[in-house]
């Protein structure tokens, strides 16, 4: 009697589960979609600083419904994987857009204190000789001043790399050096070394920009208060049922 009845009270509820479960599975479906259409956009074009930002928040929004969607044990394994696979094609797009925006900040610093397309990668400085260098040296003494205060750790290291390799160069020219040149050179050379003894030690370390959050602890806080507990419970109980 007792197995009959509950045999009766799977039959009742089969069609009610089956539709939750279906739900579920269809919710992942489109959100998983949906945020590889959005990872898929943002890969077909070449993202900018200014809104990277609106970039990353949007797929956070969209990561987060995935996350949630996903996260249910009736959902079928393949879309967990998919979803998986989204959030690393995402990370491998960020660190790109990352090594660029270092290369074209990198690139932004030396113009700034050199004039644009100045100097190589390997930093030479070919073209300085003796008819310049006093106003190259001048140029970089009066960047450094103006750009002081927004400098990092990492910046001045720069600075410091490039003054160094700038001293090598004046070095390598220095008999040709005009008197004149020569002395306002040492002068700028000193203020240079003031400037950087009182703002170096004071300036901050770079903060690495967070472009995204790939790691699951990301959306815990989301999946606590978005969870809908009454659906899980029945495909549960449902598969309980069944087993028993």
């Amino acid at each position: 009697m007792k197995a009959t009845a509950r045999l009766a009270g799977i039959l009742l509820a089969l069609p009610f589960l089956f539709t939750n479960c279906n739900s579920e599975d269809q919710a992942a479906k489109e959100s998983v979609k949906d945020l590889r259409s959005y990872v898929d956009s943002v890969n077909s074009v070449e993202p900018k600083g200014d809104n990277w930002n609106t970039i990353e928040m949007k797929y956070n929004e969209k990561a987060d419904r995935a996350e949630v969607a996903t996260s249910k044990p009736e959902v079928d394994e393949k879309l967990k994987a998919d979803y998986e696979q989204i959030k690393a094609d995402y990370a491998a797009l960020k660190e790109k857009y990352q090594k660029q925006q270092a290369v074209m900040y990198k690139k932004a610093l030396r113009d700034a204190l050199f004039g644009e397309g100045s100097i190589g990668q390997d930093i030479t400085f070919n073209y300085v000789n003796a008819a310049n260098a006093a106003n190259v040296y001048e140029r970089f003494v009066n960047s450094v001043a103006a750009n002081k205060d927004n400098y990092s750790r990492e910046d001045w290291d720069e600075v410091k790399v490039l003054y160094e390799a700038l001293d090598t160069r004046k070095n390598e020219i220095e008999k040709d050096l005009a008197g004149k040149d020569n002395r306002k050179i040492a002068g700028l050379k000193i203020r240079f070394a003031s400037i950087k003894a009182v703002n170096r030690p004071g300036a901050k370390q770079k903060k690495t920009p967070q472009l995204n959050r790939t790691d699951n602890n990301s959306h815990s806080n989301i999946l606590l208060l978005n969870r809908k507990p009454g659906r899980e419970f029945l495909c549960r109980a449902f598969l309980c049922l069944i087993g028993a």
